[in-house]
C-alpha cells in the first residue's frame, strides 16, 4: 500500500543497468566530460559578449584598458580550460591522436565552435545509445 503524498518511484533504467561496470564507468566519464565541455562553450560565450560589450581602445591611456586585459586573461584561461575539456571528451571517444587535435583546434573560433559541436554530438549519441537520457547540459553522471 502507498502513501497518498508520497513521491513516485521509479525502476532504475534497465538499459544502464544491464550494462558491465566498466562500460557505466566509461559512460560516467563522458557525460562528466560533456558537461565540462558544455560548461566551458557557454564561459567562452560569455567572455565574447563582454568583450565585445567593453568599448576598444583608441588613444594611449584609455580608462577600459585594464578591464579589457582582465578580459583577455579571462579568455585566455578560458580557451585553455576549453582545450583540455575537448582533449579529454575526444580521446575518450576517438582516441588520443584525435584528441590532441581537437585540442589544437580549440584557438582558432569558429573551427573550435564546430569541433566542440561535433564531439558533443557524439557523446549524446554515444550516451542516448545506452539508454541515458541527455539534456541541454548533458547528462548527470550520477545518475548513470
Amino acid at each position: 500500500m502507498s502513501i497518498p503524498n508520497e513521491a513516485p518511484q521509479f525502476a532504475a533504467n534497465p538499459i544502464v543497468a544491464e550494462l558491465a561496470p566498466d562500460e557505466r564507468e566509461k559512460m560516467r566519464r563522458v557525460a562528466g566530460r560533456q558537461q565540462f565541455v558544455l560548461y566551458a562553450l557557454l564561459a567562452n560565450i560569455v567572455v565574447n559578449i563582454m568583450f565585445m560589450a567593453t568599448p576598444a581602445m583608441t588613444g594611449p591611456v584609455e580608462p577600459n584598458r585594464p578591464i579589457r586585459g582582465l578580459i583577455a586573461i579571462l579568455a585566455i584561461s578560458i580557451v585553455i580550460a576549453t582545450m583540455i575539456a575537448a582533449f579529454l571528451l575526444a580521446s575518450e571517444l576517438y582516441n588520443v591522436v584525435i584528441g590532441v587535435i581537437c585540442a589544437v583546434l580549440m584557438p582558432v573560433p569558429r573551427v573550435a565552435l564546430l569541433t566542440l559541436v561535433i564531439i558533443n554530438g557524439k557523446a549524446t549519441k554515444f550516451l542516448q545509445q545506452r539508454g541515458v537520457k541527455v539534456g541541454l547540459m548533458g547528462a548527470n553522471p550520477n545518475t548513470i
